[in-house]
């Protein structure tokens, strides 16, 4: 069986939790200060706010940077938790529809939209950054407030810049698939102090400010394994790289992710485009290969999402046709060699 992820922990990690765990240090902070401290360098920000979730990430982001009501742009092909912040933050989502090569938010369609908008939420996609220089011309002629999501593309790069350093916030995700994972948790990044300050206060019900309050903290175990992560990440993002070089040069269906010639890609996953995607998986995983079939339904198509009239071609075909493939620091060469055999004999 090759897994469609395998979180890897070294020994130092195990044993830096184990000590937390004996000693009854748990929640205190200086662990989630240190984590802040380290993580906030790959996205080349000033100031960094650690979470329970990517989901409160983005809430808290949300409700400090814009009012309720407010219109909030964002792709349909995206995790419902993006659609489920933008609701519970009490906020309006305007659809506007993805690109192809990179699968996240089309600038082009960001500008064609007529309604007044108040904010877009981009999110790069399976590791590789949207067109965020393009998205970023938009906004600032139409003075949009962009927020980041680079939860499954943190140390990718545009023109040498990193992913999450553009917008007036960049939020992650920490989840147990994620390419740096504490288990669960988020983190908050700008460079704007009393944003970060706000998010600061948010996070603790001890601020009665702040409503409404409550207690979303990372905890100094999570941050333990997140340091752990970061030390280890260079060597997991390389051997993610050889991966997809074998896919790329082995398997020969499908349509192959995209890497852009100003950007580099760290692999979250690695989308295959298929027009026979659900049976294409069924044959992965009867083969013993794990696979997922990730946002196979668009946003505006879910129960939670306002009622819209407009078709959204890009983001159905990509609902419609991606397959991802296993791609982990755990996996071995032989094993990229075996995924692109059993792909290719679909």
């Amino acid at each position: 069986m090759v897994s469609l992820a395998d979180p890897q922990l070294d020994e130092q990690t195990v044993e830096r939790v184990s000590e937390l765990l004996r000693s009854g240090t748990l929640s205190t902070g200086r662990i989630v200060s240190e984590f802040e401290t380290a993580f906030r360098s790959i996205a080349d920000r000033e100031h960094a706010a650690a979470v329970a979730s990517g989901s409160v990430a983005l809430e808290t982001t949300l409700e400090a940077l814009f009012d309720r009501g407010d219109r909030i742009a964002v792709s349909p092909y995206n995790c419902g938790a993006v659609l489920y912040s933008i609701l519970r933050s009490g906020l309006k989502p305007e659809f506007v529809d993805a690109e192809p090569d990179t699968c996240a938010i089309d600038p082009n369609g960001l500008d064609a939209v007529g309604k007044s908008l108040d904010g877009v939420v981009v999110t790069h996609l399976f590791g590789q950054p949207a067109r965020i220089h393009d998205l970023l011309n938009v906004a600032n002629e139409r003075d949009i407030t962009v927020v980041e999501d680079f939860a499954q593309a943190p140390g990718a790069t545009v023109n040498d810049r990193p992913a999450g350093s553009f917008g007036k916030a960049s939020v992650c995700s920490f989840g147990a698939t994620k390419n740096i994972t504490t288990a669960e948790g988020g983190m908050v990044l700008t460079d704007d102090e009393s944003l970060a300050q706000r998010v600061v206060r948010g996070r603790s019900n001890t601020d009665d400010t702040m409503p409404p309050p409550r207690s979303v903290r990372m905890n100094d175990v999570e941050a333990a394994i997140g340091i752990g992560q970061l030390r280890e990440y260079d060597d997991t993002v390389k051997q993610k790289r050889r991966i997809a070089d074998v896919y790329r040069d082995e398997i020969n269906i499908g349509r192959q992710p995209v890497v852009r010639s100003d950007a580099t890609h760290v692999y979250h996953a690695y989308p295959l485009r298929h027009p026979d995607a659900d049976q294409l998986a069924d044959h992965l995983e009867t083969h013993g290969i794990g696979t997922s079939r990730l946002y196979n339904t668009p946003l505006h198509k879910y129960e939670a999402a306002p009622h819209v009239l407009e078709s959204y071609p890009v983001a159905e075909a990509l609902s419609a046709e991606v397959v991802l493939l296993p791609i982990h620091g755990g996996m071995t060469m032989e094993d990229a060699h075996e995924v692109a055999r059993v792909v290719g004999s679909f």
